[in-house]
């Protein structure tokens, strides 16, 4: 018994020394079903795609009066949103300026077709009237998600053209730089240019002209 109860006490110990380790955030981090990955905008696209199809599904579980398949399509339509709009909120978005422009164009332009849809619904009347409040909420999280996506599509565009204006100031594309005078595609030198090979206002030394042999 006394060695039961003294490697009862050790295990405590040691499972107290390990919480004492990790920390209770670590704990957090870990918590089942909790996605904190930045997002691609290609994750944007899938996500969209799925919201789509989880509305669709609502539809069509509405129209035949399947109320607790609506309500199912409903609920996982809003998870589904809820999520991306997290995931955009708190900036876990991987991309450069115009990857992070189009992700939220495209979610606003979701959204606001999911708006259009939810309210149709809502002004059929052949809604299932136990369903209503869920299409109600669906909406909610639905304008929710397009606030967010407004917000933010605002301020990727700023952060495009204060990009652009700083690739100006670096001179890319201007006087001096690429694909200008003074640089790689500048104006023509060298053969057939004026002074060069073959080139020049007659009596401009060149090769191909006289030069350096007075008249005969």
């Amino acid at each position: 018994m006394k060695v039961n109860r003294v490697q009862a006490r050790l295990a405590g110990l040691i499972l107290a020394m390990g919480l004492a380790l990790v920390g209770p955030g670590a704990l957090l981090a870990q918590s089942p079903g909790e996605d904190t990955r930045s997002l691609t905008l290609r994750d944007v696209k899938d996500r969209i795609k799925e919201n789509k199809r989880h509305l669709e599904e609502a539809q069509k579980r509405g129209k035949a009066g399947d109320a607790p398949g609506m309500e199912t399509a409903l609920e996982n339509f809003e998870r589904g949103q809820a999520g991306l709009d997290e995931a955009l909120k708190e900036g876990r978005f991987e991309g450069d300026v115009y990857q992070r422009e189009e992700a939220f164009e495209r979610v606003e332009k979701a959204t606001r077709k999911h708006g259009e849809v939810l309210g149709g619904l809502l002004e059929s009347g052949k809604l299932p009237e136990q369903a209503r409040s869920h299409v109600e909420h669906a909406l909610e999280v639905s304008q929710k998600g397009r606030q967010t996506a407004l917000a933010n599509l605002e301020r990727a565009r700023t952060q495009r053209r204060d990009h652009e204006a700083s690739q100006r100031r670096a001179g890319y594309g201007q006087p001096g730089g690429y694909g200008r005078s003074g640089n790689i595609g500048g104006p023509p030198s060298g053969v057939g240019a004026p002074g060069g090979t073959g080139g020049g206002p007659a009596g401009t030394p060149g090769a191909g002209r006289s030069a350096g042999r007075g008249p005969r």
